[in-house]
């Protein structure tokens, strides 16, 4: 994904328990690569609940590389969760504003190997 702010609403399918990876390019209007001051990737079963499932954060599954934003789920933050359909955004903190460029439902399947 591509993002200059625009909120996407993208649907993510992964097996439960594997890695799902992603890159997000943040750039100015210009066009030129920006950096992120802040970043959650927050998974909830119930869109309304306080806590998480599980949250991904800067350097804590979510970092650089080059000039764009890696984000990595590890096989450990969904080989417990059951298998169905979850809520998640991307929000990220540039300066003093705060940006959600990706939302959307994550469904985690069963894996067939296990």
């Amino acid at each position: 994904m591509r993002t200059n702010f625009r909120m996407e609403y993208e649907n993510i399918a992964m097996i439960k328990g594997d890695t799902l990876s992603f890159n997000v390019e943040v750039f100015d209007q210009s066009g030129a690569p920006m950096t992120v001051d802040t970043a959650f990737f927050t998974v909830k079963k119930n869109i309304g609940s306080d806590e998480p499932t599980f949250q991904l954060s800067m350097n804590n599954g979510i970092t650089y590389v080059d000039d764009l934003l890696v984000v990595r789920v590890p096989p450990s933050a969904t080989d417990t969760l059951e298998a169905g359909r979850y809520y998640y955004d991307l929000q990220l903190g540039v300066d003093d504003d705060i940006y959600t460029p990706m939302i959307g439902m994550l469904t985690i399947e069963q894996d067939v190997t296990v």
